[in-house]
């Protein structure tokens, strides 16, 4: 089977409880998996290259001696024939070959250390609104291989992964079940390659058409934001269009029962985040706030006042 010029195939593996180590080609490679004495680490390892040697012969035709593979100055692992990249977590591997260069990474979907916290850590505010139909543990999972893949097919220039842009459109990600556990891969390659995903289990091969391709359609930002009142009363609330909503209140009808008592004069406070729930979150908690604290959070944008319990980055003052 022959890859054609603009194809990315994707090779995903489970990680047996017992591998059936045997020698590697190259040398070099085999002697990095002799030296890793860690277990888990070294059938990761082992796992990982056995993967892309099957799908190195699968695609192209070759085996490990015709594909010169070896590993470049800055460490990563190269072939003179393709475009190659592999990647591995507890228990999974992954590789991808391509005629052009190419980065992949796995993960799995769900991980515990996956939570709201981390995604401001590594994504920017553009690259939080991607993937609006996934959880918070999904999307933190999605948006890093992302960001691996394309540091993966880079040549080096930037200093980490975080660094990378998880909205390239030369990247492409898909969900994927292995056995009773689904994965989050990612690939970067030439941009209109046409995407193939196959499952190795021992020397089979079979082609996957039942994996779920992600959309990277931005999320709707969502809006809390606290209104100045006749009697110079407040009232907080939740909207996806403030302008919309001030129009309501003020109008009456579809207003609350609050603004219908007593009118906005106008919006003290706005503050653009990435989702309802978040959102709904700085609306709980300003609502449990004192007349004084919340003309402190009006005047100041004092997040201390909630003590930890509101990650401020997650907010942006819009007034």
């Amino acid at each position: 089977m022959t890859a054609s010029m603009d194809r990315l195939d994707l090779y995903l593996a489970r990680i047996p409880e017992e591998p059936q180590f045997h020698p590697v080609l190259p040398a070099e490679r085999q002697a990095l998996i002799e030296a890793t004495r860690d277990p888990q680490s070294r059938a990761q390892r082992f796992c990982a290259w056995d993967t892309l040697l099957k799908g190195i012969r699968n695609s192209f035709g070759i085996d490990a001696g015709e594909a010169k593979l070896s590993r470049n100055d800055s460490g990563k692992w190269v072939s003179e024939r393709c475009g190659i990249s592999i990647s591995h977590c507890k228990t999974a591997v992954a590789a991808a070959v391509s005629r052009d260069a190419v980065g992949v990474d796995i993960e799995p979907l769900r991980q515990e250390r996956c939570r709201e916290p981390l995604l401001f850590r590594i994504a920017t505010e553009e690259e939080r609104k991607l993937f609006p139909a996934l959880s918070i543990q999904q999307r933190i999972a999605v948006l890093w291989t992302r960001k691996e893949a394309a540091f993966k097919r880079g040549d080096h220039t930037l200093v980490t992964p975080i660094e990378a842009d998880a909205a390239a459109k030369d990247i492409r990600s898909i969900v994927i079940r292995l056995e009773e556990c689904e994965y989050a891969v990612s690939a970067a390659a030439k941009e209109g390659s046409k995407l193939r995903v196959f499952e190795v289990r021992g020397d089979g091969i079979r082609e996957r058409t039942d994996y779920e391709l992600l959309s990277a359609a931005r999320t709707q930002p969502y809006y809390t934001y606290i209104l100045r009142c006749s009697g110079d009363r407040l009232y907080t609330g939740v909207t996806d269009d403030p302008d919309r909503r001030f129009s309501e209140h003020s109008g009456g009808a579809r207003g609350a029962k609050f603004t219908r008592a007593f009118r906005p004069e106008s919006v003290a406070a706005l503050w653009e985040t990435d989702s309802r729930s978040l959102a709904q979150k700085l609306e709980a908690r300003i609502k449990k706030l004192k007349r004084g604290q919340k003309d402190r959070l009006i005047g100041q944008n004092a997040f201390d006042l909630f003590g930890g319990t509101v990650d401020p980055n997650a907010y942006r003052r819009i007034r």
